[in-house]
């Protein structure tokens, strides 16, 4: 018999059904690897923790800045850092005599006057912080669209504004799946490809907008030349950082629970109910606008409208009840978060001159703003921002060369009583 017979027919309609099925037991297969590799996986598979513990798989960037305008602590995590950071007055240094001011160093100080840089930077250090980047526009006089390079200037005049704009995600949706930039006003539009170029990698522009202002120069991308590119515990690339907030926002959502619900806890157990009993021997002429009235005093008392109950043959108990104490979890929980974040406790959740903190607390803290401040904020921030508005003629040029200054930051010495 041929084999394109009827049983050669069936056979090959087998093997077909066998491969399918085998693709299938294969996709079923990758799908499930691919489950299993996703956070909160626990017990091969057999228990998802996030799904338990009520816990987000993906933030967005709209969560974040909802969590930092009325989630208590977190707007503390977010700010704590970039306001000890950028306290004081940030200087410019080209010549170490104290006694001499040069050009650019005057220039500097004219320019944070005018435009209040460091106010600007400090900005938009926290925007970072709530995203995986964020933005500042570099505001000039002339040259163009802003799609095109940032113009040569003939001085510090020709810079007009400075604008923070909150970055997040890139061509395709990119944000290192780190937070979802569905809400963000920058996000990147077209990086580097030439492995060649010194920027390799790089944003080569941006695409800004905002809600509340209409405006054509944003129709088209903006060029990198006049976006300073702000983001921080960069990893795996140099342009998506970590937010604030990621590393803690499972301890959050457990803070939420437990002062949340400890705080409604409190309040049905504080506000204690009455047990109204009436004598059963009592003789009621009209028992149900009795009951009525006694119902409606009963409501009042309970709002507050009355503070007393006009009664005959009731008897008037208070129902006792513990009040909730969830002082212990809700401190187990935010010394888990101190931790997280390298905060002193007591810093955290009091006051970041010292007067709650130890010594050592305060010692502490000091060698990490220090730390963040020369290896952070100075190299990262201050000197990009600085270096290109040299090279573009908004400042100018230090007599020893483009590089030839410092980045000073102010050390703010808080003294206790004892130590005065």
């Amino acid at each position: 018999m041929s084999e394109h017979g009827p049983n050669g027919d069936e056979a090959t309609g087998l093997t077909v059904a066998a491969g399918e099925l085998r693709a299938l037991a294969d996709s079923v297969l990758l799908e499930r690897i691919q489950w299993m590799r996703q956070a909160g996986i626990t017990f091969g598979g057999a228990r998802d923790e996030y799904e338990i513990l009520g816990y987000d798989r993906v933030v967005t960037n709209k969560q974040y800045r909802d969590e930092y305008a009325r989630g208590g602590i977190a707007g503390r995590l977010v700010d704590v850092f970039p306001n000890a950071t950028w306290r004081g007055e940030v200087e410019l240094i080209e010549d170490e005599d104290p006694e001499k001011v040069t050009p650019f160093e005057q220039a500097w100080i004219d320019l944070d006057t005018r435009l209040q840089v460091q106010s600007k930077l400090l900005r938009v250090d926290k925007l970072a912080g709530l995203s995986t980047y964020a933005a500042l526009l570099i505001g000039a006089k002339g040259g163009g669209d802003l799609y095109t390079e940032l113009p040569k200037a003939s001085g510090p005049d020709d810079l007009i504004y400075l604008t923070p704009f909150s970055g997040g995600g890139g061509p395709g949706g990119n944000s290192s799946q780190r937070a979802v930039a569905m809400d963000a006003d920058a996000t990147i539009y077209e990086y580097e490809d030439d492995p060649l170029s010194s920027r390799f990698g790089l944003p080569k522009s941006y695409q800004l907008k905002r809600t509340s202002l209409s405006t054509p120069l944003f129709a088209r991308p903006v060029h990198w030349s006049r976006i300073l590119h702000v983001a921080e515990n960069l990893m795996d690339d140099d342009v998506f950082g970590q937010p604030s907030l990621e590393r803690v926002w499972n301890l959050l959502a457990d803070l939420r629970k437990i002062t949340g619900g400890g705080a409604e806890a409190f309040w049905l157990r504080a506000n204690q109910g009455l047990h109204l009993d009436v004598d059963k021997d009592m003789a009621l002429p009209d028992a149900k606008d009795t009951f009525a009235a006694l119902k409606e005093q009963s409501e009042s008392y309970k709002h507050q409208m009355t503070r007393w109950l006009r009664t005959r043959g009731v008897d008037v108990k208070t129902l006792g009840s513990d009040v909730a104490n969830f002082s212990n979890p809700a401190d187990a929980v935010l010394t888990q978060i101190a931790g997280a974040k390298g905060i002193p406790k007591r810093i955290l959740t009091g006051s970041e001159m010292g007067e709650l903190a130890s010594s050592q607390d305060r010692d502490n803290w000091k060698d990490q703003v220090n730390g963040r401040q020369t290896s952070y904020a100075g190299p990262y921030i201050v000197r990009p921002l600085v270096d290109r508005l040299i090279k573009y003629g908004y400042l100018p040029t230090p007599a020893k060369g483009a590089q030839a200054y410092e980045v000073r930051w102010p050390h703010v010495q808080t003294l206790t009583e004892q130590e005065r």
